[in-house]
């Protein structure tokens, strides 16, 4: 198979890869998580037409793919960046796009445009799996919906303009509901997460909804196929974060002198260089796997394909946080090194959508079934 990216897929890479470099810097990064995120690098981020990836050109979208999604949350997570763009652009398009509500929908544009933010309202305390039943549930109210429950742990939650939120529905399926995050009986409470980003506990009592806020009342398999276009894209911003820990260890063993010769001439230094090296190689390849099994029509090839990739590259993420970290010495943890801020992120990323136990057993259940049918 050939893994090569199209000329305009290099030219995304490449912009992306610039405008990182040139205009987001640990400074900023900071600056911005102090607020939610940067109003103005969203923005920019919309000019330069990545919400839009992934959307179709009447939406205002380049009308890419799950490879176009893969390089630019690569470069976010090079940069560390803290926009919320995973559930904005990626999992909130591809829900309007699964359940058929995305034809002459203006929030598509509105998402392309950079105009709305969008957080995906899904875990929920007590529940790791992301397959597991919801218990907030949706009953039918007049010409509409009520909702109730708790959600946690939401991206963004408290900067959002709409919540997408699963709930259990009367029937037993779990519904998909697209909800002003204003509506009224909904309570936000956000705080800073460990890696420098926002999140939010959310609270639905007797929130009412039009009949229109539901996009799919038996979305379980929309659901799974978002979860893992979720992990996928979530991956390709782990290896970012890799690449960039990759790089600034490197530029400390060429500056760092002791014993009047930069550290990286030290052999065995080098060699852990090289495991960095090969550990970022390795999670590129499960990253591409993962990405291109998006678009399979086998349900079971996309999810172990989606698991494995989950299982390593959380593995080599950790792995490579550890040895930058200790090659820096010290100074490593500290706030005005971006490795420490990098590991954090890494650390949150391997601990979810569900953590390795889920995945690890998802992977043999999925494994089993393949090989039974």
């Amino acid at each position: 198979m050939n893994f090569r990216f199209t000329e305009e897929q290099s030219m995304l890479r490449d912009m992306a890869r610039r405008w990182v470099a040139e205009r987001y810097d640990l400074k900023r990064r900071k600056a911005a998580a102090a607020g939610g995120f940067d109003r103005a690098a969203w923005a920019d981020m919309a000019e330069m037409g990545w919400q839009g990836v992934a959307l179709p050109e009447a939406a205002g979208g380049s009308a890419g793919g799950a490879v176009e999604t893969m390089i630019v949350m690569e470069e976010i997570g090079r940069g560390l960046m803290v926009e919320p763009y995973l559930p904005t652009a990626v999992i909130a398009p591809a829900a309007l796009m699964l359940t058929g509500a995305a034809a002459d929908d203006a929030r598509l544009a509105a998402i392309a445009g950079g105009r709305l933010v969008v957080a995906f309202a899904h875990d929920e305390p007590g529940l790791r799996d992301p397959a597991a039943p919801r218990r907030t549930r949706a009953v039918p109210v007049g010409d509409g919906w009520r909702l109730d429950g708790a959600k946690s742990v939401v991206r963004a939650g408290a900067e959002a303009d709409c919540l997408l939120v699963s709930a259990a529905m009367p029937e037993g399926a779990t519904g998909l509901f697209l909800v002003d995050a204003t509506a009224p009986g909904i309570t936000r409470t956000g705080y800073p997460t460990l890696d420098g980003m926002t999140a939010a506990e959310i609270a639905f009592e007797g929130t009412e909804v039009p009949a229109a806020a539901l996009l799919a009342g038996a979305a379980d398999a929309i659901l799974a196929a978002l979860i893992d276009r979720a992990i996928a894209a979530e991956l390709a911003e782990a290896l970012g974060v890799m690449e960039r820990l990759k790089a600034a260890t490197l530029d400390h063993l060429r500056t760092r002198r002791q014993f009047g010769q930069e550290i990286g001439r030290f052999q065995a230094l080098q060699h852990r260089m090289a495991d960095i090296h090969i550990a970022c190689e390795e999670a590129r390849s499960m990253v591409i796997m993962a990405t291109v099994a998006l678009d399979e029509d086998d349900v079971l090839a996309r999810a172990r394909a989606v698991s494995a990739a989950r299982l390593h590259v959380a593995e080599l993420a950790m792995h490579v946080g550890r040895e930058a970290i200790q090659l820096h010495g010290g100074i490593g943890m500290t706030d005005e090194m971006i490795v420490g801020h990098g590991f954090k992120r890494l650390k949150v990323i391997a601990a979810g959508m569900g953590g390795n136990d889920l995945h690890l057993d998802r992977f043999i259940a999925t494994t089993e079934q393949s090989n039974a049918a």
